[in-house]
Order: C-alpha cells, then sequence, then structure tokens
C-alpha cells in the first residue's frame, strides 16, 4: 500500500476522506439496479478498506452478509463501537490485508470497491486485480466506484481512469475471463 501510516491516521482523527455516510454513487447504482442485475441479492461481499463501514451496512441484506476489511485495528474497533447491530442485521467488520487475509470457501459473490485502489500504489494495481480474481466466485460481480477523476499527480489518492480498469481487470488476465468476472465501472465524484 500506499507509504501512509493508516493506523496512525485512525488514531489522531485524520480521516478526512470520511464523509459520513453511504457513498452517494453507491446508493444511486442500487436505486437504478431495480431488477438485482447488478448486486447480487444472496451470498456473500467483500468491502475492502471499508472505512466506517457505511458502505457495508448499506449492502448487507437478509441474504447478502457482507464484510468490511480494514487494515487498521482502530478503524475496525470503531466499525464494531459504531455498528453494535451488526452481526443481527448480516454484516461484519475485521482487521486484515486485502493481499493476505483468508478468503472463505467459494469465495465472494459481491466485491465493492471505492476508495480502496486510489489508496494503493499504481504499481499494485495489477496485484489488486490478480486479487480480485483470486477472491471472487465465478460469475460474481466487482463494483468499482472510480475516484478521483481528475488526473492529478502523486497520492494517495491516486487518479484512476476507466482504461486503467480494463488494462488491469480484462486485458491479458486469462484469470478474470476464466472467473466470468462482472465488473461495473461508475463515474463517480466524492
Amino acid at each position: 500500500m500506499a507509504n501512509i501510516e493508516w493506523e496512525k491516521r485512525w488514531q489522531n482523527g485524520q480521516t478526512g476522506w470520511d464523509k459520513g455516510t453511504v457513498s452517494p454513487a453507491l446508493k444511486k447504482l442500487i436505486e437504478q439496479d431495480t431488477d438485482g442485475a447488478i448486486v447480487p441479492c444472496k451470498g456473500r461481499g467483500l468491502v475492502p478498506g471499508c472505512g466506517s463501514g457505511y458502505d457495508v451496512q448499506f449492502l448487507a441484506s437478509k441474504n447478502l452478509h457482507m464484510t468490511g476489511i480494514d487494515l487498521s485495528p482502530t478503524c475496525i474497533k470503531l466499525c464494531r463501537k459504531n455498528h453494535p447491530d451488526a452481526a443481527k442485521d448480516n454484516y461484519a467488520f475485521e482487521t486484515g490485508n486485502f493481499f493476505d487475509f483468508e478468503v472463505p470457501d467459494g469465495g465472494y459473490d459481491l466485491a465493492y470497491d471505492y476508495t480502496f485502489l486510489c489508496a494503493l500504489e499504481p504499481k499494485m494495481r495489477p496485484q489488486w486485480a490478480s486479487r480480485y480474481a483470486e477472491i471472487i466466485r465465478p460469475g460474481g460481480v466487482l463494483i468499482a466506484l472510480q475516484y478521483p477523476l481528475d488526473g492529478h499527480e502523486g497520492g494517495p489518492p491516486f487518479s484512476l481512469t476507466p482504461e486503467m480498469y480494463v488494462e488491469n481487470l480484462f486485458n491479458n488476465r486469462n484469470d478474470n475471463k476464466r472467473l466470468g468476472l462482472t465488473c461495473c465501472i461508475v463515474m463517480s465524484s466524492y
């Protein structure tokens, strides 16, 4: 990951990326997915770099168990404190590294990536794509809401483009083609 001390930022309350609510772009996508063609209605889902857990809670349903993971133990401690009914509402939070956490048997039906990829050094993008290919079950869905869109240099957040997603997820990537991964990229601003 980028040379950022995420745990220290959480401990010091330096979480300027936290807008205090569900991502508006995710909310709009779900509202428009009236026939369930994009978001699975059952199974297991994952939100890496889950932050305060708003999107984890929003995506969870009676038949879709969501898990939020984050590197920061302080982040996960706050999630558990601020979401006391998570287990009852079919979601959970775990401290973990996206690149080496233990994946449940059968993988995930859904993964949601919003401000996770933009926190990674650009050189880690192929690893990011390969890891999703490993953890999303055949026919599973990756929802990747692109942020930021401005083309700036440096980061985090590191700028992303639709072409970058296609290049890393599908071009010359036999593992994703074999998985039948569905990728929905929604242009989004923060």
